[in-house]
């Protein structure tokens, strides 16, 4: 079934967005501009995941709002398939993947947590040498996209390495937290 769900370009677009503000309700001709997707099918779409129990409906006078729900079974397994692929991580994961000067990478905070809300925004670790300005032009393009603010710290290899060793430091402390890896490893 998972499969089935993102198996198009539209259904990937909703779901990354929904996904991406878990919080959030929109009525089809709000998320079409949003999305730049087309009310009638987006509409046929939301139909269907509200039957398979993926969405449920809010009426506002004339309007109806489509709301995530969290209570479906396939809830966790089907954000984690999103996120690891079109959502915050496969596309923060694509972008540090294109830097080969990129050595590690990895989110931490209330997303890696798993505690993040619809306008939380993304903290990320950054260890290498890549062109600060091209980096920070391709996350604000990916900000954008996501509807995300995503905040990165850029480390050299040394200078990670001698923070993250001392005690009580904010780099340390971080390390010691839960992350999750979008590229390279903490012992290597």
């Amino acid at each position: 079934m998972i499969t089935h769900l993102i198996s198009s370009e539209l259904r990937r677009k909703l779901l990354t967005h929904y996904f991406s503000h878990p919080d959030g309700k929109y009525y089809v001709r709000e998320l079409g501009v949003l999305l730049n997707l087309d009310p009638g099918n987006l509409s046929k779409e939301l139909r269907i995941f509200e039957k398979e129990g993926l969405f449920h409906v809010e009426k506002k006078g004339n309007l109806k709002f489509y709301v995530l729900n969290s209570g479906c079974p396939l809830y966790g397994d089907l954000k984690q398939v999103i996120f690891k692929t079109t959502g915050v991580e496969g596309s923060l994961r694509s972008v540090v993947d294109r830097f080969e000067d990129v050595a590690l990478a990895f989110i931490y905070g209330s997303y890696a947590k798993g505690g993040e809300k619809a306008g939380s925004d993304i903290d990320v670790v950054i260890v290498g040498s890549p062109e600060r300005r091209r980096l920070t032009s391709e996350i604000r393009k990916l900000e954008e996209l996501l509807g995300r603010e995503i905040n990165f710290n850029l480390y050299a290899e040394e200078e990670f390495k001698n923070k993250s060793a001392e005690k009580g430091s904010f780099l340390a402390e971080v390390v010691r937290g839960k992350k999750i890896i979008l590229k390279g490893n903490l012992n290597g």
